[in-house]
């Protein structure tokens, strides 16, 4: 679909492999997704089309990313199967699921166009969750940080720096104190206008009831090509 960049199938044959093999069904669905995604009022991101190494779907996914920091924060997928989908977010390399209600695991049956339509919907979802950063800071540089979508506090990836940090701290989550400040790495929402991002969830907490994150998942390498056939 010309101009659209979401969901765009590359040629394996520039890079010398095989062909895509979709049949009649996976290249409707495929289709069908693309001109739904086109419509999309969402941040650009990472989408790709393909197969998992098994060969037993259709894969296509997202990843969010904090491009400043140039990391991974977590990939969402849909496993389309000619009658019914999988989706959820990925939990490691092979892009298998998460398959809890908790995490948005998605199971659904119909036609091509149907599912296209319910994963459209579904990725949509995923992709409208503003996500921020939240910084420790000690002696000007932050060592330690936290990834996490605003609307629910739910953690995505952490990282600590301990020749930044100061003594004797020596944990490797991060602090269980207030952070220093928290950027919008992606949202939908009005800009960022001070030290702290829209939907902050301890801007307009007092100490008391301010959240934790969650622990977050463990993080995956960066982005990868799918292996082609």
């Amino acid at each position: 679909m010309d101009g659209n960049p979401w969901f765009v199938v590359d040629d394996p044959q520039e890079d010398g492999d095989e062909p895509w093999d979709f049949d009649a069904g996976e290249l409707v669905f495929i289709s069908a997704l693309q001109a739904r995604a086109a419509s999309w009022r969402v941040p650009l991101t990472y989408s790709s089309v393909g197969r998992p190494e098994d060969d037993s779907s259709l894969l296509v996914h997202v990843s969010l990313s904090d491009h400043e920091r140039r990391l991974i924060l977590g990939e969402w997928a849909v496993h389309f199967h000619g009658t019914y989908v999988r989706a959820g977010k990925v939990c490691d390399q092979l892009f298998n699921l998460h398959e809890t209600p908790e995490s948005g695991f998605l199971c659904a049956s119909g036609t091509a166009e149907q599912l296209a339509e319910q994963c459209a919907t579904w990725f949509e979802t995923v992709l409208s969750r503003p996500v921020i950063r939240m910084e420790w800071l000690h002696a000007g540089s932050a060592y330690a940080m936290s990834w996490a979508f605003a609307d629910t506090a739910e953690a995505l990836a952490s990282s600590v720096n301990h020749a930044n940090a100061p003594a004797p701290y020596t944990g490797w989550c991060t602090p269980r104190v207030p952070h220093d400040r928290c950027t919008l790495v992606r949202s939908a929402f009005r800009p960022q206008t001070g030290p702290h991002a829209p939907l902050c969830p301890h801007e307009h907490a007092g100490p008391a009831d301010r959240p934790v994150p969650s622990e977050p998942v463990p993080q995956h390498s960066p982005a990868r090509r799918r292996r082609r056939r």
